[in-house]
């Protein structure tokens, strides 16, 4: 594949995300996670683009200028001023269709080295980990999971959001299948058990507010050392 944004994305940012996201409210390892989703989807990029716009719009309306706008006149001048700028493409918030060693730019710019030379570690049968996340007392992670052909994750759901994009491979778990570029975006309200299906090694990146709930007593009596 010559270039990530020539992808066939099915998997998107919730609109909660997206505004969110555009408003700058979420934690850094989740904004560099979305800049992932974002080299490969164009889709959301222009939602995140018509995101900013509008919230463009409602600080100059909050300053007084033209304060009796609707809702639809804003939208509209949104899709308008979209059709004369181009989507985001420098820093974390959009590195539009860059690579390093082959993974999205947001994600190669934290890796020591090209991530199949990582020095990954196992926790599991047909599970590795390396953790991507500086500060030791964050409560949620921030990591990327090397999965086996077949390996199984533990049933969960989430105190809060968990974000997951697949960086190679791909999973099936009760909400859909998941490839390359796709991105779950989880809440408090889903719980599920991934199934890695590809032919290769499944690399997903995840971003955490807070641990997972795991189901199983094993899995929980293994959460202290696994950090998930």
């Amino acid at each position: 594949m010559s270039s990530l944004q020539t992808m066939s994305v099915n998997h998107h940012l919730t609109d909660e995300t997206i505004q969110e996201y555009s408003a700058g409210a979420l934690s850094v390892p989740m904004e560099t996670l979305i800049a992932c989703h974002l080299t490969v989807c164009a889709h959301c990029r222009a939602r995140v683009e018509r995101a900013d716009q509008i919230g463009g719009f409602m600080i100059s309306a909050s300053d007084g200028v033209e304060v009796s706008a609707s809702a639809a006149d804003l939208l509209q001048r949104a899709k308008a001023a979209g059709s004369e700028s181009s989507t985001r493409s420098t820093g974390p918030r959009g590195d539009s269709g860059n690579l390093i060693s082959g993974v999205p730019r947001p994600l190669g710019r934290l890796l020591p080295k090209p991530i199949n030379q990582l020095a990954w570690k196992r926790i599991a049968p047909g599970i590795k980990q390396f953790n991507l996340d500086v500060d030791t007392n964050r409560k949620g992670a921030f990591k990327l999971l090397h999965l086996t052909p077949g390996a199984t994750l533990s049933d969960h759901s989430h105190e809060d959001r968990e974000l997951t994009y697949v960086v190679r491979g791909s999973y099936h778990d009760e909400i859909g299948h998941f490839k390359t570029g796709d991105i779950a975006d989880l809440d408090g309200h889903h719980s599920h058990k991934p199934v890695i299906d590809s032919k290769e090694p499944c690399i997903a990146l995840i971003a955490t507010h807070s641990p997972v709930r795991y189901s199983g007593i094993l899995s929980r009596l293994m959460q202290p050392f696994v950090g998930i």
